[in-house]
Parts: structure tokens; C-alpha cells; sequence
């Protein structure tokens, strides 16, 4: 059991990393509740063995790779369910958010965000994962950390992902219009 101190220790850590960890499964899964459950368990895991490691230090790595390969697993498991009330599709849930928006960005904003959400929902968990990761400032060697790969493979994830989403959103990024 850590000492009052340690322990302070990692109740801050936990506060400080947790809304980037939800964040970081979120884009993986695209059900808040599934990510909050994995991210939930991959905490009890890491901190279950916080002797074994210096969770201020690296436990974000640690954590991203743990949350990677569940999130991973879970998707190999089971396939996507859709709910009435939820938006897998990128659109935006609160009327509030509408009314400050110009009507045509809100449709311009649905549209891309739609095509964005579907076009990663395409890519094998391993891109995506990748290209998530490097979407959020990690280095191609940190990346093949947390996704258990050597360096060269992370950065063929990347590029292999990248390539399939410019295939992907050609239209948009050509400035065409969608049908």
C-alpha cells in the first residue's frame, strides 16, 4: 500500500491524465461509455502494479499503449452497435451548440466531421490507433511503444493510414462539394 504521500502522488497524476486518457479512447471507439470503462480498468490495472513503475514519469505512455491494445481487443470482439441517442457520425448533440453556429458551418462541420468519423472507422485498429496517437503530438518512437511495435512498423502504420484517408476524403480535400 503506497504512503501518503505516493499516494497524493498518484491521485494527481490520475487528475491530470484523466481527461486526455477518455479523450484519447473516445476517438478509438466512439462510445463514451466503452471508453470510460477502458480507461477505468487500464488505471486499476497500472495502478494495481504502481510499485513496479513510476506512473508521474511514464505512466502516460503506459496507459495510452493500455488503453490502445484494449480498446484493440474490444473492437476485434465485438462489432459497433448503434443507439437512438447517440452520435457515432460526428454531429453535433446540443441544440445549444447550433444556435451560436452559422447554419451553414453546422452543415459544412457535420458533413466533414461525418466523413472524418467514418473515414477512421474504416482503418484497421492498428492505424488508426497510430494515427490517432500522432495526431496528439506523440513521436513515431513513442508510438511504437505504446502500440508494441518497433519504430519502423509505427511509422508505416502512419503513412499506410494517412494514405488511406486521403483516398478516404479525396472530395474534401480537393474542395469538391459531397453529394
Amino acid at each position: 500500500m503506497p504512503d501518503g504521500a505516493a499516494s497524493n502522488r498518484l491521485n494527481e497524476w490520475v487528475l491530470a491524465t484523466a481527461p486526455g486518457a477518455v479523450a484519447y479512447a473516445r476517438s478509438l471507439l466512439r462510445d463514451p461509455h466503452d471508453a470510460e470503462d477502458i480507461v477505468q480498468d487500464c488505471y486499476l490495472r497500472l495502478l494495481a502494479k504502481a510499485h513496479a513503475y513510476d506512473l508521474p514519469r511514464d505512466g502516460m505512455k503506459l496507459l495510452l499503449a493500455s488503453i490502445s491494445n484494449a480498446s484493440i481487443n474490444l473492437r476485434t470482439r465485438h462489432k459497433p452497435t448503434f443507439g437512438f441517442f447517440r452520435s457515432d457520425d460526428g454531429t453535433l448533440d446540443d441544440p445549444q451548440d447550433r444556435t451560436a453556429i452559422p447554419p451553414e458551418d453546422v452543415v459544412i462541420g457535420n458533413e466533414l466531421n461525418g466523413a472524418m468519423a467514418g473515414a477512421l472507422k474504416q482503418l484497421p485498429p492498428q492505424q488508426r490507433a497510430a494515427v490517432e496517437l500522432k495526431a496528439m503530438g506523440y513521436s513515431q518512437n513513442e508510438i511504437a511503444e505504446m502500440l508494441n511495435t518497433t519504430q519502423s512498423n509505427a511509422g508505416v502504420l502512419i503513412h499506410r493510414a494517412r494514405q488511406a484517408l486521403e483516398v478516404l476524403l479525396a472530395k474534401f480535400l480537393q474542395g469538391e462539394a459531397a453529394p
